[in-house]
């Protein structure tokens, strides 16, 4: 709408003087209380045309409401109709005692999950809501991580399956729990691969749920459709359809033949070649849409088209706030949003309504720099929450405004968001481009950064299970560290006590105790007391390994004697620190074979690692826990704890743990004289080392399974395994297991 025409676009209502906003966009009816806009209330051109696809939307709803949920995927070219018939679905819903939620790719541009951020956020939907009975406390963690983009403490060994997880919990929060529930996402030509796996997962398990998942997507999206939705494309519309809806505004004669030719069918281009005309730019229109476009811009104010021009390279979603201090104010933006330029959206938030291809072309560089850096400092003088949301699309301002130190910390945002939701692989590529950004800096300033930068990159190999990635990036972080320091700083400690869980996973228990002894003398800061108690700590178990007791109890005492200078026990962190403490008190005590004792210390370490949320320390504290039973005769409690660590495993995936339990199982039927448990247990367990290629563990397997057959008395069947278990062993320099492998063929060679 033009300030001096005033006539709505939509519509053709026309404004009085100095009115901005259609009339009758105030008297709409108003949605019921379970509608959730993306889009605020506007007026709306009328529907033509569509009535046999409104008509499908509505009996999918109808089928939804019955507990036969569906989803469509309604694509065709920009501005065909696609978001008119959504509106029109969600008025014949609204009545229906459907709750609606929409939401919509471009929300918070850059933020993995950032559609489902958006909606699930805005709804306070998954705190969790009320009667969602299907939501454990597990699952409402997962998500409360997600939303707030906190990292997880765990360390996945498969982060396919943290992810399934997080997705399981996701996809339970969007379902509906009192009302059946439509749920529409708009502009999904520009959702992140995140986003699309969630909506993937969600479609799969809607065969008997009330939901209705309707997509509006640009005919040139990238991503295929899955495969149980339906796939609706809208086409242009026929003559006498643009001609029926063209009556009601422009007289018969030149006027409507000329609009006709330039609409072509496209409900769009038809808008605004009727606003042109009722705006009285010129007496004809001009040959084609996108010139009538340019005619109507052209015809607009400075303030107006600067507004446009800023609009443009703030991408496709921003703040009005931002928008606003770029251009002095609000007071021209009323003005575009009926004129059918900008539309307000959900959370204080503009997208673009027509887009002019080439705005800001004329700009100069300079001009160009200083307006990212103007739309930086906007963004970041947003409220916290807001900022934290668009940290993506700060750090992309900074960047554009050759600010590269201004823009490593929304960068690190950016790839923190990616790691709370379990996508290691996507924060790993913005760690990388922010190595390429701080090397950019002074010396001093690139080495401080890419230190900072390493030792997370070794996190989020860490989490992807890549233990040997994650070993590498923390020796370069400690490598850039500050040259011999007087004592070690807590970023130093901490790096080295991550170093030290991962070497220690890969059983180079001497490494372990030559980490704990580099760390030296440190301060009585409560973050390096922490890490220096867990290096102590890491070290007793590498010396419990290598049956050096008396230094570990030494270790295990010194790192309590750190703990105990700790104000109180609710320090962030301490529960981590407690877990090892105790696993490596009870991992002294079976060597010393008390497995009675070592039994309390296992079972501490399952209520501190409960505490701290370390999935993988839990499954290895059941692990041992069972053991430890083992060791000590109690035949039924260690088969539980076997049961409970081997579920655990197989939710993380992680196979090594499977199978080291599945050994532990064939042993004890094996004790238990059920030769047929302890055979069955030892060819899965043999399965799985097969699939890590573990030789070691292979041996071991074999070694069980020989047993077994020996106890049926298929006496060729287990030379053969035993004799393939001492290839194993001696092909993976496995001394104990080579040894245990020919004491149990000499064995067999006696029996004959």
């Amino acid at each position: 709408m033009s300030s001096s025409a005033g006539v709505c676009m939509a519509c053709g209502t026309r404004l009085a003087p100095g009115l901005a906003t259609c009339p009758r966009a105030s008297s709409l009816t108003p949605l019921a209380d379970g509608v959730r806009r993306w889009g605020t209330g506007a007026c709306l051109p009328p529907l033509v045309g569509r009535s046999a696809l409104l008509e499908r939307l509505k009996w999918c709803a109808e089928e939804a409401r019955r507990g036969l949920g569906r989803a469509l995927w309604l694509v065709g070219v920009e501005g065909i109709g696609k978001s008119r018939l959504k509106d029109a679905l969600v008025e014949a819903l609204a009545g229906s005692r459907f709750e609606v939620w929409e939401g919509s790719g471009v929300a918070f541009p850059g933020t993995p999950a950032g559609p489902f951020l958006d909606l699930l956020d805005a709804t306070r939907g998954l705190r969790p809501a009320p009667g969602v009975g299907r939501m454990s406390s597990a699952e409402a963690e997962r998500v409360c991580r997600f939303l707030d983009g906190r990292e997880w403490r765990g360390i996945p060994a498969s982060l396919s399956s943290e992810s399934v997880a997080l997705f399981d919990a996701l996809c339970h929060s969007l379902l509906p729990h009192r009302a059946p529930r439509v749920l529409i996402l708009e502009d999904w030509q520009h959702a992140d691969r995140l986003s699309r796996a969630i909506l993937e997962v969600l479609v799969t398990r809607l065969t008997h749920l009330p939901v209705l998942v309707l997509v509006l997507e640009r005919t040139a999206g990238t991503a295929l459709v899955p495969t149980p939705a339906e796939v609706l494309e809208l086409g242009p519309l026929g003559a006498e359809e643009v001609s029926a809806w063209v009556e009601s505004r422009v007289s018969p004669g030149p006027a409507r033949d000329e609009v006709l030719r330039v609409g072509s069918g496209h409900p769009l281009m038809l808008l605004h070649a009727l606003a042109y005309q009722q705006e009285g730019l010129r007496e004809s229109l001009p040959r084609t849409g996108l010139e009538v476009l340019g005619a109507r811009f052209e015809a607009l104010s400075a303030t107006r088209r600067e507004a446009l021009q800023v609009s443009a390279v703030l991408g496709p979603c921003f703040p009005r706030p931002v928008l606003g201090a770029l251009v002095g104010g609000f007071s021209c933006l009323a003005a575009l949003e009926s004129g059918g330029w900008l539309k307000p959206v959900a959370g204080g938030r503009y997208t673009w309504g027509a887009r002019m291809p080439g705005l800001g072309a004329t700009w100069s560089d300079a001009d160009r720099v200083e307006l990212h850096r103007r739309a930086a400092e906007a963004y970041e003088a947003l409220p916290l929450e807001s900022r934290k949301r668009a940290c993506a699309e700060v750090s992309r301002h900074w960047l554009a405004a050759k600010c590269p130190e201004r823009a490593l910390p929304h960068l690190m945002e950016v790839a923190g968001w990616s790691l709370a939701a379990l996508a290691p692989a996507a924060a790993l590529e913005v760690y990388r481009v922010a190595l390429d950004v701080a090397a950019r800096l002074s010396l001093e300033a690139a080495r401080r950064w890419s230190r900072v930068l390493w030792e997370r990159m070794g996190d989020a190999h860490r989490l992807a299970g890549e233990r040997a990635e994650a070993e590498s990036a923390w020796r370069i972080a400690l490598s850039l560290d500050e040259p011999h320091p007087v004592t070690a700083a807590p970023e130093r400690l901490q790096c080295l006590q991550k170093l030290a869980s991962v070497v220690l996973s890969l059983e180079r228990y001497d490494e372990v105790v030559t980490l704990a002894e580099e760390a030296g003398a440190c301060d009585v800061s409560q973050d390096a007391l922490l890490s220096r108690a867990s290096l102590d700590a890491l070290c007793a178990l590498a010396l419990c390994w290598m049956a050096r007791f008396d230094e570990a109890y030494s270790r295990l005492a010194t790192a309590r004697a750190r703990l105990l200078q700790l104000p109180g026990t609710e320090v962030p962190g301490r529960a981590s620190v407690e877990s090892v403490l105790h696993r490596a008190m009870g991992t002294l005590l079976m060597g010393q074979g008390r497995p009675e004792q070592a039994t309390m210390e296992y079972a501490a370490v399952l209520r501190w690692t409960e505490r701290s949320g370390d999935t993988w320390e839990h499954s290895t504290a059941l692990f041992n826990l069972g053991d430890a039973y083992a060791r000590a005769g109690e035949r039924e409690r260690a088969v539980h704890y076997f049961q409970l660590a081997l579920d655990l495993k197989a939710r993380m995936g992680d196979r090594g743990g499977m199978a080291y339990t599945h050994h532990g199982l064939a042993l004890l039927h094996s004790q238990a004289d059920a030769p047929e448990l302890a055979k069955e247990d030892a060819v899965r367990g043999l399965q799985l080392a097969g699939m890590l290629g573990d030789r070691k563990l292979k041996s071991l397997l074999r070694c069980a399974l020989g047993r077994a057959h020996l106890r049926l008395g298929e006496r060729e069947e287990a030379a053969h395994q035993l004799q393939l278990a001492a290839q194993d062993a001696a092909a993976a320099n496995a001394r104990p297991e080579l040894l245990q492998a020919q004491a149990a063929l000499r064995a067999l060679e006696a029996r004959r």
